[in-house]
């Protein structure tokens, strides 16, 4: 099963592919390289900050890098190019839960890695002047359920009492929940720092840099198989040819197993899907200003970003009270090729505003597209990142389960690090449950049905994908 998890040829575009770049279908070379230094597999956020850090740290003139990525498809057409555009950590939500798994200090830092990539982002787009709708703002989480409102008072207490850093986080009065989230019906709000971003122009300006340092590029270019040889080298097959190379980074998300049949029921993919809605007037004349995640039962969110650009749109996905219980619309599914997941699907969204957001009026543009993605959930919840176990420079940076934005900038500057030499030790840069063990690996349990509320016990996927 995990060989034919591979990307579609047919996809639909998002809102953030609609003007697809110049590199989309770029190749540097018309031929596919025969040797490099580092293959790249995965053009999207992953594989694009993995190559920008390995040519800023370890370029040099006397030993310049050879770097080819390979992508399957356009560039950044995957889970990146599909994304909300919501850069938005986790400061208290799945605290506690992390708390009872891992430690209260493994939570902390669990929590705090996430916090840090607003400022981590920001650095980079300041230090490369990268256009790419960058906006720093409040995130909103609005409960509309007083049982869940009262389980995530519950995790944002705990982390207080356990002394966390929660100085950023604020919950919102009762009595100001409407003025300040304009929605209706919230019974628990709270806010902290996030940002928006169109994840497409990032991506991009990432891959010129590169390119102008002398990456390889090759689109259009799905890996067959990788295998590391008896010399220690990796071969990667694709219909273009075979291309060996000294180190493989894995950059391959939710298409991770269909290459490595290790992580098969380790990495699952996850189809979501997103829409783009235009605002009525007056929400264009007094756009909406926070980041949102609009809470309905335990992990079962919408989240919305409000474009300060343009004609305000909003890009708002979730969906899932409309299509959870139809399991095989979303669970193990990677055909991107359709614009939502069913018809109750696109209902919810074009209901969503005027159901939820006060005096939202009757002249709004609606939805004026619709798109699917796919994300690698991983078994445990948890990305994996790091080298291969007994498979020496074999490096996976993946399974970041439709939460990547607040993770992967400083997981990919940590892997690079571990690429290059400069530390033996990923854990002490990443936190350590995210590194990848023979023991994640081999663990026959999968939490991510439980965690979706789709299913109330852990689900052995052995047994549903044999």
């Amino acid at each position: 099963m995990s060989r034919d998890i591979r990307p579609v040829d047919n996809y639909c575009r998002s809102y953030w592919m609609s003007n697809p770049d110049k590199l989309a279908n770029y190749r540097s070379t018309v031929d596919l390289p025969l040797h490099s230094d580092i293959v790249i597999i995965g053009s999207g956020y992953s594989g694009s900050a993995c190559a920008y850090y390995l040519y800023k740290y370890g370029q040099s003139n006397k030993n310049p890098l050879m770097i080819t990525m390979i992508e399957a498809r356009e560039t950044c057409s995957g889970a990146t190019g599909r994304n909300g555009g919501h850069l938005k950590p986790d400061v208290y939500y799945s605290y506690k839960r992390y708390s009872e798994k891992y430690g209260c200090q493994m939570a902390e830092s669990l929590m705090q890695f996430e916090a840090k990539h607003i400022q981590a982002m920001s650095a980079l787009i300041s230090e490369e002047n990268i256009e790419c709708n960058w906006e720093i703002t409040r995130a909103c989480d609005a409960y509309l359920n007083p049982e869940l409102a009262e389980k995530a008072k519950a995790s944002f207490q705990q982390r207080c009492a356990d002394g966390g850093d929660v100085d950023d986080i604020h919950e919102i009065p009762l009595d100001d929940l409407l003025t300040v989230t304009k929605m209706k019906n919230v019974v628990y709000g709270i806010t902290f720092t996030a940002a928006s971003i169109h994840p497409y122009k990032l991506i991009h300006h990432l891959l010129y840099k590169c390119i102008e340092q002398g990456m390889n590029l090759q689109t259009n270019t799905p890996v067959l198989t990788a295998t590391r040889l008896p010399s220690g080298q990796w071969s990667i097959v694709t219909p273009r040819g075979t291309i060996h190379a000294s180190k493989v980074i894995f950059a391959t998300n939710a298409y991770t197993a269909g290459i490595l049949p290790l992580f098969n029921n380790k990495i699952v993919p996850i189809r979501g899907t997103i829409c783009r809605i235009l605002p009525s007037l007056r929400y264009q004349q007094s756009p909406l200003t926070m980041t949102y995640s609009i809470r309905i039962k335990d992990n079962q969110f919408d989240y919305m970003i409000a474009r300060q650009t343009g004609d305000r749109s909003i890009i708002l996905g979730g969906a899932k009270p409309a299509h959870l219980s139809e399991t095989e619309l979303w669970y193990n599914n990677w055909d991107d090729s359709i614009e939502f997941n069913n018809e109750k699907s696109k209902n919810y969204f074009e209901e969503f505003m005027p159901k939820h957001f006060d005096a939202w009026g009757t002249d709004d543009g609606g939805c004026q597209e619709f798109w699917t993605g796919i994300l690698g959930y991983s078994s445990d919840l948890l990305p994996f990142v790091g080298e291969l176990p007994d498979q020496s420079n074999g490096y996976v940076i993946a399974g970041f389960h439709g939460h990547g934005m607040p993770r992967i900038l400083l997981c990919a500057r940590a892997l690079v690090d571990v690429i290059l030499g400069k530390t033996n030790n990923i854990e002490e840069l990443i936190p350590e449950p995210y590194v990848i063990t023979k023991s994640r690996l081999e663990t026959k349990e999968n939490y991510i049905l439980k965690h979706m509320g789709a299913n109330l016990e852990p689900v052995d996927i052995d047994e549903r994908t044999a």
